[in-house]
């Protein structure tokens, strides 16, 4: 698709940020509303089927209507070019694989966090009725300020209920597998939190469960192989969080947490239990067992509360009588048909049972797949196990970093003596590559060239003297040894043009200025021209402001005046018209040589209040409603 595009005249999309097996999503702007949206696109190859489109459209109806601080936002659904999309919140920050990329673990209070966030998004959607199905660290966005938003509600299910079940692609991702998925059966609440599971895994000990050669080979471990315990490969991990984790991944979704708020009280327990770093013990059943089985838990530490005083007396004791004696009975007949459901179960669930491992004899333990663990973990575990492990040697590997294993000896899942020796072959990470000097090339040419090196480039514009679209700074610089797949950030000349795409109140959008240069003299005037468009007709006549300031805000030169562009009347300005507004800014005599900072805005003067900043773009915003654009140096 080539870009930028307009979709319905209202979504302008520019950049793409993201792409899977089902769609392509991109940072857009939302033209009538002035506000930066995020646009999941469909692929062609999915817009075939109209029942799948019907359901598409359903599903996002009902994912809009999912309301949580921890969801990613759903705004509109539209068709354009027979393609269907959802239109979403804007989410700025970074993705929760992104960061496992860059720093492989997440510490235990933050990652226990960022779960119970994750829990009470999904939670929202278990009680509204609806299956994620496709949790994984990629459809979790991480913002700045630490807070996890789950995105992709609702395609997921459309999936399900129509591709999936007619063979034509995999619903979710291997590794987030839960075994009833892999396996192909209808999904529950307790698959997602089975993916949750894995997801806490993955930051607290910085690898999946399970690797294989391929995605099949993945499946099959999703259902037939036990995971090591977390605790097991950090022995950091608190005992009773690695107990959650496993509870969370057990292969019988009847023995897991049932729904995603289960998990989310049994990890609020964990914190309220005081254990992050301390060697106090919190029962097992309380944190697992309770909420596995959905009944209410008790907190460590609560007092339990006994009727006092006439309150007891009150109740009676023919009432105790009563309540032991039919808990007595319910627990004799619970007992009585446990044969019976034990039976029923070994008949009609195969895989489940299959999924146990059988008894061993003595002397023997079960070989745990390695594969993907660094020396530094596995070799602890196997010891743990009685198991001896040697490497045998090293390789370079395109993905796996240097000192993870890549193979074993011995087949996951085997029965070996204990004492046994291990082979293992690490990885020497992927081969570096020296990046080249792209600076002074046109964009086109530079990424080009770094694209032949495999190497992943963002472009990234900004004001410069230099001739727009040629490179003036990369990151990282000339001559640095990095590994295939870095990302490498271009910073692109857009001439003496910036662009901003700030939002004034939702009436009005600067979408960029002119400063044709940064240093001046005192006594010299500062050439600057705005490009405004109407988002809405604005409401009243406003009246601009440009300030020049120190820092720290303090006033050293302003123009306060209507706009000199076009009409002098906001309010007579046409939606998407652009404003070209010049203006001469004076630097007075006695100024000071030192950074400076340009700052504009609007006010009404009849009411005297400023038009608010709804969003600053690439500017920044200040307390008082004023834009941020660029800091200018004055020199003697």
């Amino acid at each position: 698709m080539q870009l930028p595009v307009v979709f319905n005249d209202r979504y302008q999309l520019f950049k793409k940020i993201g792409e899977g097996g089902l769609a392509e999503v991109y940072q857009a702007q939302d033209m009538s509303l002035g506000r930066s949206v995020a646009v999941k696109v469909l692929r062609v190859q999915y817009t075939r089927d109209p029942s799948f489109l019907v359901n598409f459209h359903r599903e996002a109806q009902s994912a809009a209507k999912l309301s949580n601080p921890y969801i990613v936002a759903v705004y509109d659904f539209g068709q354009f070019d027979n393609r269907p999309y959802i239109v979403m919140e804007w989410v700025p920050g970074s993705d929760l694989r992104t960061i496992l990329n860059n720093q492989r673990k997440i510490p235990v209070e933050q990652a226990v966090e960022f779960t119970i966030q994750i829990c009470s998004a999904v939670g929202t959607a278990h009680r509204a009725g609806l299956v994620h199905g496709d949790l994984k660290p990629g459809n979790i966005l991480i913002t700045p300020n630490k807070q996890a938003k789950v995105a992709d509600f609702g395609l997921a299910r459309a999936l399900g209920e129509s591709a999936m079940d007619e063979g034509e692609v995999v619903w979710g991702t291997p590794a987030y597998f839960a075994p009833e998925q892999a396996s192909g059966d209808r999904v529950l609440p307790a698959t997602d939190v089975y993916a949750i599971g894995i997801i806490l895994y993955e930051m607290l000990s910085g690898r999946v469960p399970f690797v294989g050669v391929d995605d099949q080979d993945v499946a099959r471990k999703q259902i037939y192989e036990a995971h090591i315990p977390v605790d097991k490969l950090d022995r950091q991990i608190p005992e009773p969080l690695a107990r959650i984790v496993d509870a969370a991944m057990a292969k019988n979704p009847n023995e897991r947490f049932l729904t995603a708020d289960h998990l989310r009280e049994a990890l609020i327990m964990f914190q309220q239990g005081n254990l992050m770093g301390s060697g106090s013990q919190m029962p097992i059943s309380a944190v697992v067992g309770s909420p596995v089985q959905g009944r209410s838990v008790q907190p460590r530490g609560a007092a339990s509360r006994r009727p006092s005083g006439s309150q007891a007396k009150s109740g009676g004791l023919g009432l105790d009588f009563i309540m032991i004696l039919l808990g007595l009975i319910a627990i004799i007949a619970v007992l009585g048909l446990v044969p019976l459901f034990a039976a029923i179960y070994n008949a009609y669930q195969p895989s489940s049972r299959s999924s146990a491992a059988p008894d061993l004899p003595a002397g023997q333990v079960r070989m745990p797949d390695v594969v993907g663990l660094e020396e530094a973990s596995a070799r602890p575990a196997l010891e743990n196990m009685g198991l001896i492990m040697e490497v045998d040697g090293e390789e370079p590997h395109p993905t796996w970093p240097a000192f993870t294993i890549i193979r074993q000896s011995i087949q996951p899942g085997a029965a070996v003596a204990e004492g046994s020796v291990v082979n293992v072959t690490l990885s020497q990470g992927p081969p570096l590559i020296e990046v080249p000097d792209v600076r002074n090339l046109g964009f086109d040419q530079a990424d080009q060239q770094l694209q032949s090196l495999d190497l992943v480039v963002q472009k990234y514009e900004d004001w410069s003297t230099e001739t727009p679209g040629s490179v003036v700074l990369q990151d990282p610089p000339p001559g640095s040894l990095v590994a295939n797949r870095t990302l490498v950030t271009l910073v692109v000349s857009s001439g003496a043009r910036s662009p901003v795409g700030a939002n004034l109140g939702g009436q009005i959008a600067l979408d960029a200025y002119e400063l044709p240069r940064l240093q001046y003299q005192p006594g010299e005037d500062i050439t600057v021209t705005f490009f405004w468009r109407a988002i809405t007709p604005p409401t009243d006549n406003y009246n601009l402001f440009i300030h020049l300031t120190t820092p720290q805000g303090g006033i050293v030169s302003q123009v306060d005046t209507r706009p000199q562009g076009g009409s002098a009347l906001t309010s007579s300005w046409q939606v998407g018209q652009v404003v070209i507004d010049p203006y001469q800014l004076p630097i007075p005599d006695t100024t000071a040589a030192g950074d400076y900072e340009v700052r504009v805005g609007f006010f009404n003067p009849s009411a005297n209040t400023r038009l608010p900043i709804a969003d600053p773009g690439r500017a920044e915003a200040d307390d008082l409603g004023s834009l941020v654009l660029r800091t200018i140096q004055v020199v003697r």
